[in-house]
């Protein structure tokens, strides 16, 4: 029998249960969702016994170790110039091949990653205005309280919520607090919070390379307790840099300024690429000039060779866990906080509803994941926490909006929703802008009197906006239905299976 079993704490027993949305949360009054209804069993990753070179004599938590390391602004496809990365995660874990980031902008995604909710429920819509950036989020509602309450030493390092600065309240639950707090988006001149101490400084250094080796240093020092630990490492790159408040592309640590000089982006093979006819798109979209394509290659350029640093950046973290004795009991984690148009439908950025800005790289690896597999679970960032929660025997102090994917990371088949919901913010207003959903089929979103809808069976590069189109006319109301209810959903609700959807026609 595995260590992790023969535990009889109140907290390991509470623990591995589902955490998907309200499920197991003290005096919750909602039912149990629907959506992942799986035993208990079934919601737990083994942890080895204890045979690493540092031994802990039998004294060690067998709760495995949770460690999250994310990007800024990375695409999907951009994995493929991080070979380091594909081998020791993807290749020894699981690839989530349909993973979104559905509220993709930095702040709202990196709210989601630290509350578990979407932004109706957390507050945090855009990266600033009343609705927006870090003085939107309550600090005291942060899921690093969880993990300290089940015995967890809990770590911070890089980039926080937009607006995070030396000034601001340290969220309530980090053992270790080092965020990045001045010069965020500089890459070469900033500082990190290091502990509420005063700030660690450094200039002409590469930040990739500082997150890393505090990142590491974390790992070693909680590696010399026996308690479990649950350690965030957010990293800058592929963000572009602000030089006096103007964006350009992002520098790259000087051993990478040579590479991908030929390197071409995926985006020039997309027929949505500078499309022509876009009048019937959403507004976003409409009377754009044409990107320019030297423009593209060049900030795809810089964007690759920025993430080279995060690559190796990832293997050291991954050697600093073996010679610690900790990797075969720890659950890495690699994603993204959103995906980034390069060019399609003439749009370089974020905050919109298309795929490529939808979608992230999503990997794990840990015991009990079965190396090299993957599966196309419709899973989203919001359910990263209550999956973590279910790995670590954690108590949300909340109701989650998310489902946690235990049973989908031990290579069993999992119920799960069949619609999701996608949303963008913005700074004015009531802080809100295009908010829909997506299924397997559809994507679907509307902002005032502006509304899209796309067919990915049909049209997969969503050229053709057919929410004006007669035989849809079912589709749309279908999924209106379903929109008007997830946009004020909160746990249980945002997880339904609401059942086949009618066919065009």
């Amino acid at each position: 029998m595995q260590a992790w079993m023969r535990r009889g704490t109140a907290v390991a027993a509470a623990a591995l249960v589902v955490c998907s949305a309200a499920a197991g949360l003290a005096g919750s009054s909602e039912p149990a969702p629907s959506v992942v209804p799986v035993a208990s069993g079934t919601d737990r990753l083994p942890v080895p016994t204890d045979d690493s070179p540092v031994s802990r004599a039998g004294n060690r938590d067998a709760r495995p170790n949770v460690v999250l390391v994310m990007t800024d602004d990375m695409r999907a496809d951009d994995l493929r110039a991080m070979p380091l990365t594909r081998r020791l995660i993807a290749d020894r874990g699981l690839d989530f091949t349909d993973a979104t980031s559905p509220h993709p902008l930095c702040c709202p995604a990196r709210a989601e990653l630290v509350t578990g909710q979407y932004a109706q429920n957390n507050g945090v819509q855009h990266n600033a205005g009343p609705f927006g950036g870090f003085q939107a989020l309550d600090p005291t509602h942060e899921i690093s309280s969880w993990f300290s309450r089940a015995g967890y030493r809990t770590g911070f390092v890089g980039k926080f919520l937009n607006g995070y600065t030396a000034e601001d309240v340290r969220p309530s639950g980090w053992t270790h607090w080092d965020p990045l707090v001045a010069g965020v988006y500089d890459y070469l001149d900033f500082a990190l919070a290091d502990d509420d101490e005063s700030p660690a400084k450094y200039r002409n250094s590469y930040v990739t390379d500082v997150i890393a080796e505090r990142t590491n240093d974390t790992v070693r020092r909680f590696a010399r307790h026996d308690e479990p630990f649950l350690l965030f490492s957010w990293h800058l790159a592929p963000h572009y840099r602000l030089d006096d408040g103007r964006p350009v592309p992002p520098p790259s640590a000087p051993r990478d300024a040579d590479k991908f000089a030929d390197a071409v982006p995926p985006s020039f093979d997309d027929p949505s690429f500078n499309e022509r006819t876009v009048l019937d798109q959403p507004r976003p979209f409409r009377n754009r000039r044409d990107a320019d394509p030297q423009v593209v290659v060049r900030e795809h350029r810089a964007r690759l060779r920025a993430l080279q640093s995060v690559d190796r950046a990832v293997a050291s973290l991954v050697d600093t866990l073996r010679e610690t004795g900790e990797l075969e009991r720890t659950v890495i984690v690699f994603t993204s906080d959103n995906g980034y148009s390069l060019g399609e439908h003439r749009f370089l950025g974020k905050n919109v509803l298309t795929d490529p800005v939808l979608q992230v790289p999503l990997l794990v690896r840990g015991p009990g994941i079965a190396p090299g597999s993957s599966s196309d679970l419709s899973v989203t960032l919001v359910d990263l926490p209550a999956t973590f929660a279910a790995i670590s025997g954690a108590t949300p102090g909340w109701t989650v909006d998310g489902a946690s994917v235990v049973p989908t990371l031990r290579g069993l088949d999992q119920p799960f929703r069949d619609t999701t919901l996608v949303q963008t913010g913005d700074d004015g207003g009531d802080g809100w802008a295009y908010r829909g959903v997506r299924t397997d089929r559809y994507l679907y979103g509307v902002n005032g009197a502006d509304a899209f809808l796309y067919d990915d069976e049909l049209d997969p590069h969503q050229l053709v906006n057919r929410i004006d189109d007669p035989a849809y006319a079912a589709v749309r109301a279908a999924l209106e239905e379903r929109r008007g209810q997830l946009i004020t959903c909160r746990g249980w609700a945002c997880n339904q299976t609401f059942g086949a959807l009618p066919e065009p026609g």
